[in-house]
């Protein structure tokens, strides 16, 4: 049996076995290296060559698995079987993080089937959604913005306050939408997932696991293919603020097609990861890495190790995901003492942020992000009555018209403008957000034509003008300095 569960459920683990190769050694058996003093016990190298042949792709992951001294839930699903090729504490319960806004995404993308909201639906910040920690968008509270929109901020920048909205937007609620959450999760089989908020920000009653995880992801493949594109927006724009993705994957690791990254110092660093190559897509979700490379590191390994494997199939007979048992931890363990060991004065608030990784240059470096894909680009000038509970002011909708999800233009890097510098100028607020009280023009009206045709009159007239030197202020005498007063005593 394949079994990499080295707690209390490991007796628990369900026997995988592989088709014609049912004395294969697995990679515990050739992870480390054999040392020389085996190799004079008369293995000859051919043999050692090809049990490493069998072995070393699985010993990969192992052993990135094995280097890190906390538990490491870990699981690689095929795609189009929904079957288990590796797997390690995979049914063990785990903080999600910001891994919630798959089940966010999904249960918004059953509210656009049903026909209760449609992309183009405005959903407004509430006060309630503006008070979320980060990561944020930061907009003030009575902003609108389209449901389309905030999908992309959410998988994106993996904003918190737009998870509230959209809860707020779609369900009226976010208590209701949870329920929705959860009413999805028992249909779906993942049996070991909780759902009390949105966006995942901490909270002990909002659980999951691994396999649970890989469940949501092939959810979201197989009903949902039109939002695929979504999953892979590497750069999007808001005003001036140009925000990345913080899944390293879609840089380092060819192929990958999104999905999301999660982090708060409870459950470390995880990641819901999809790659396709020769058409075979699989699944990868890690739980539990002590830092964002190492995150990215044991992704890349399970999916050279899996694909090393062949298309075919290495584990012919691997149960579906959701045929794993239950683990039998009573509930989540908290590594915050290992994730956040090096962080100053973090709290459940300022840590939730997910963190970009910034890797090296050189070989194997990041290219260069495509153009971001613009956000909010218009606004009319009467908003709509929005969607959901919110009934305060409401600044003018945002939206993007005849726009595609993914932006198919040139590649070129992105540089984020910080928003502390765009505090405080006119026509902008706090959060670098185009603010229409302060006489900012429509679009329709103000065109780039007119707009260059004035800088040239301006400048024609600075020119036209006589140059005469600057005055020179007169001088003044000096006054003579005060005779300090005498008092007689």
């Amino acid at each position: 049996m394949l079994c990499r569960d080295t707690g209390p459920s490991a007796h628990a683990c369900a026997p995988i076995h592989r088709g014609g190769h049912q004395n294969a050694p697995l990679a515990e058996d050739v992870w480390p290296p054999l040392k020389p003093k085996e190799e004079l016990m008369g293995i000859t190298n051919r043999a050692i060559t090809t049990t490493l042949v069998a072995g070393l792709a699985l010993g990969l992951a192992a052993g990135v698995a094995r280097a890190n001294p906390i538990a490491n839930p870990t699981i690689v699903v095929d795609a189009a079987s929904g079957r288990v090729l590796q797997q390690q504490d995979a049914t063990r319960p785990w903080y999600p993080a910001s891994l919630t806004k798959l089940m966010t995404a999904y249960t918004v993308f059953k509210a656009i089937k049903s026909g209760r909201v449609d992309l183009g639906t405005p959903i407004a910040i509430s006060p309630l959604a503006a008070r979320q920690a980060p990561s944020k968008m930061g907009y003030p509270v009575g902003t609108m913005v389209t449901i389309d929109d905030a999908l992309k901020m959410l998988v994106v920048h993996s904003a918190n306050d737009i998870a509230v909205a959209l809860a707020e937007g779609v369900s009226g609620s976010v208590d209701s939408f949870a329920a929705e959450m959860n009413a999805n999760s028992r249909a779906l089989g993942m049996s070991q997932s909780q759902w009390v908020n949105p966006n995942g920000l901490p909270d002990p009653r909002q659980i999951t696991s691994a396999r649970d995880m890989a469940v949501m992801a092939d959810a979201i493949i197989t009903q949902f293919p039109q939002y695929a594109s979504l999953f892979q927006i590497q750069t999007i724009q808001s005003g001036n603020r140009v925000m990345r993705t913080h899944n390293a994957l879609v840089y380092r690791y060819p192929g990958t097609d999104g999905m999301k990254t999660g982090f708060i110092c409870a459950a470390g660093f995880n990641v819901v990861a999809t790659a396709t190559r020769n058409g075979r897509k699989l699944i990868t979700v890690i739980m539990g890495a002590p830092t964002p490379k190492e995150r990215t590191n044991q992704a890349v390994s399970l999916f050279e190790a899996n694909y090393t494997n062949s298309g075919g199939g290495f584990f012919t007979k691997a149960p579906l995901a959701t045929q794993l048992p239950p683990s039998a931890y009573p509930g989540p363990t908290d590594i915050r003492d290992i994730a956040c060991s090096r962080k100053k004065g973090g709290s459940g608030a300022a840590e939730s942020a997910d963190t970009a990784e910034v890797l090296p240059g050189g070989p194997g470096a990041p290219v260069p992000a495509p153009e971001p894909s613009p956000l909010l680009a218009s606004w009319v000038t009467a908003p709509p009555i929005a969607v959901g509970p919110y009934l305060g002011p409401r600044r003018p909708i945002y939206s993007l018209p005849n726009t595609p999800i993914l932006a198919d233009l040139p590649p070129k890097p992105a540089k984020e403008l910080p928003t502390s510098k765009l505090a405080g100028k006119k026509g902008v607020t706090a959060a670098g957000y185009a603010d229409p009280g302060k006489s900012l023009a429509v679009p329709d009206q103000l065109t780039d034509s007119k707009l260059s045709k004035g800088r040239k009159n301006l400048k024609k007239a600075a020119e036209s003008k006589p140059k005469t030197p600057p005055k020179t202020p007169a001088k003044t005498p000096a006054k003579p300095p005060k005779r300090k007063a005498h008092h007689e005593g």
